[in-house]
């Protein structure tokens, strides 16, 4: 396995690997290193949580990093994203970690690069996130390992959410028992790899062990998507009055970044029960995971 394109194109067997692999990085802190690999960051979307912690896993690795500033590369100029690629192979620039906003096209990229090259998928369009998925289960295992045991929520903008799409392909494949996909109508999702979906926050609520809270994408949204946010606050927000129907030993957890005030209240992002701050602290180490499962071709 030369890339990390999606959820699906793993198996059980080596998402657990990637689990014990990163868990491992985390209490142990014993790096490989290698000084022979040069990853370059190519973010074509915003992003701070994912570019800085695959740059922070790239540098523990002992990698080289080069982040490549689009807004001044030569795309602005009309060169292809996949000529952009061949000229940073041929500088010997063999890893690349792609955000964009084109549904498949680190999928596409990968087609036609050669066996030493690495392409990572860190968030194509409204289609996949799977490092977001991977680090997002590790910190559910962390506390409840027990995953065919499990009610988990996803609430909010799931219709526009690359993570829920992730996140449902991972729970199937590592049998979760029971996955709600709470949304508004109007965010529900056309396809559904894994869950049931209903409108009723309650319903998704009840009894829950993790609540995952998903980001009002206005930048996603198209005109005829139009939500009432105020309307949306009151019947989907995460309060406290909200959760109080989930489990006392609730986890909740968000990918960021986090809209206050709209999707979640202070008192639940910043509350006893929020793991957000230990989903980033673990994005670190499971994107080191992943990037230590490519280099030494234990796939």
């Amino acid at each position: 396995m030369n890339h990390f394109l999606a959820i699906d194109d793993l198996s059980p067997d080596k998402v657990r690997h990637l689990l014990e692999r990163a868990f491992s990085f985390k209490f142990n802190q014993d790096y490989p290193s290698y000084t022979h690999h040069i990853v370059a960051n190519l973010f074509y979307e915003n992003s701070t949580r994912t570019r800085i912690s695959f740059e922070l896993a790239a540098k523990h690795l002992s990698m080289g990093v080069v982040n490549v500033d689009v807004a001044r590369s030569s795309e602005n100029k009309g060169e292809l994203i996949d000529d952009s690629i061949r000229t940073l192979a041929a500088m010997g620039i063999h890893w690349f970690v792609i955000r964009h906003v084109q549904d498949g096209l680190p999928a596409y990229l990968a087609k036609d690069l050669g066996t030493d090259n690495h392409i990572i998928n860190a968030g194509d369009g409204q289609h996949a996130h799977p490092s977001q998925a991977m680090l997002d289960l590790m910190t559910i295992t962390e506390k409840k390992p027990d995953l065919e045991s499990l009610k988990i929520a996803i609430v909010g903008d799931i219709a526009h959410s690359r993570v829920a799409n992730s996140l449902q392909c991972l729970f199937k494949m590592m049998g979760v028992r029971e996955l709600c996909l709470v949304a508004p109508s109007i965010w529900q999702p056309k396809i559904v790899h894994y869950g049931r979906v209903t409108n009723s926050l309650e319903d998704g609520l009840q009894n829950a062990d993790v609540v995952i809270g998903l980001r009002v994408q206005k930048e996603r949204l198209a005109g005829h998507e139009a939500l009432d946010l105020a309307h949306y606050r009151e019947h989907y927000a995460l309060t406290e009055h909200n959760l109080s129907i989930a489990k006392p030993d609730l986890m909740i957890l968000h990918p960021g970044p986090i809209n206050r005030g709209i999707e979640i209240d202070n008192a639940v992002a910043d509350g006893p029960h929020s793991c957000i701050l230990t989903q980033v602290q673990n994005g670190v180490y499971m994107r080191m995971a992943i990037l230590d499962s490519l280099a030494s071709g234990i796939w």
